[in-house]
């Protein structure tokens, strides 16, 4: 896969995605600023006026965010990576109801812009995967009969409603699967895909679903998107091959996801494998991105809380000098700048060295 070097987020067409949650205390697991941009902050004490500066406004942001409860935060990381890889190159939606007697919804829906097609496919098979308008439904456990069964209903019942109001329909579902279901693929007449590579099994050309078993797929870059989506090894051999992969805008933004995961306590199954926690505090470059992402989340709200103290705009030394001062200090410099006047804290900016 060859990771584009694009402003990440940038859209071509339209992009509906359900926002993160925004956690909720700077101790321990820090501030999440966006869904690309992790700034996690050094724990916060009760002494450090932080989360009276930043959360009375996050807390108004979260009431005004649907989000939708997810069974784990890997099958929420999943749709992640879906949207930082596909939502440049065509129409991404989540959460896309297919009608039925009882309302089913999709997790992704992507629908491919044909000017962005050479940029698509460079991400590998996922680029091949979205070659036309498409389903995705991840599963970071392996999904039942009962589950595979209600994915290929939904997509039937997305495809006749489409059909009865004229409009476009996605042409097949992905079941990405972290885990291989044998109940299903025994159960239902799934077979190995034709021209696709091992991992890919599905019931034929007459119904529209197609199982990814991630654990089965070859290792190469051309599944490192898909891989990323994993559980266990297949996840862990995913991110360390993802570090190897030149800095760019989305790998980048994909990276810090991955810093998201392991701090997403909110959300965080308490049923989850041990293994999985392990497994992300085990790789050295992602403790070294979080050390980089908590001082840089403290420098954005000490940043923030001068300015309003103040009452104008900091200069770049200033910046620097706050930011160099933290990495020099840290708690014992926040205590000494919130004990500090407006006017003690001009004098005492001037001071600093850059």
């Amino acid at each position: 896969m060859v990771i584009p070097r694009t402003r990440a987020g940038a859209v071509a067409g339209t992009l509906v995605i359900l926002p993160h949650g925004i956690t909720p205390s700077l101790r321990n697991t820090g501030l999440r600023l966006s869904s690309a941009t992790l700034a996690a902050t050094p724990a916060a004490t009760r002494r450090h006026p932080l989360d009276c500066l930043f959360f009375s406004g996050l807390r108004l942001a979260r009431r005004a965010l649907c989000r939708r409860s997810v069974s784990s935060p890997f099958d929420q990381f999943a749709k992640d990576v879906l949207d930082l890889l596909l939502s440049a190159h065509g129409r991404l939606e989540t959460e896309v109801e297919a009608p039925a007697l009882k309302s089913q919804r999709a997790d992704v829906m992507f629908d491919p812009d044909p000017s962005h097609n050479a940029a698509r496919r460079a991400l590998g098979l996922l680029g091949v995967m979205t070659d036309r308008c498409c389903f995705f439904d991840p599963f970071h456990e392996a999904p039942d009969v009962a589950e595979v069964r209600s994915c290929l209903r939904k997509i039937l019942n997305h495809q006749h409603a489409r059909a009865l109001g004229h409009r476009p329909a996605a042409e097949v579902s992905w079941l990405l699967c972290g885990g291989r279901p044998d109940s299903a693929l025994g159960a239902m007449p799934f077979a190995p895909s034709t021209g696709w590579p091992r991992g890919f099994y599905d019931l034929g050309a007459a119904l529209p679903l197609s199982i990814v078993v991630l654990s089965e797929l070859p290792e190469t870059a051309d599944t490192l998107a898909l891989r990323l989506m994993g559980a266990g090894l297949t996840l862990r051999r995913a991110i360390s091959d993802l570090q190897q992969t030149p800095p760019g805008a989305v790998r980048d933004a994909l990276v810090r996801r991955v810093v998201e995961l392991h701090h997403d306590r909110e959300v965080r199954d308490p049923h989850a494998p041990e293994y999985e926690d392990e497994l992300m505090r085990s790789l050295p470059f992602v403790e070294e991105l979080e050390r980089r992402c908590r001082t840089e989340g403290a420098h954005l709200a000490l940043v923030r809380y001068v300015e309003r103290s103040l009452g104008r705009v900091t200069t770049e030394a200033e910046r620097d000098a706050l930011r160099h001062g933290l990495m020099r200090r840290g708690d014992a410099m926040l205590d000494e700048v919130f004990a500090l006047s407006p006017a003690a804290l001009d004098a005492w900016l001037i001071r600093q060295p850059s």
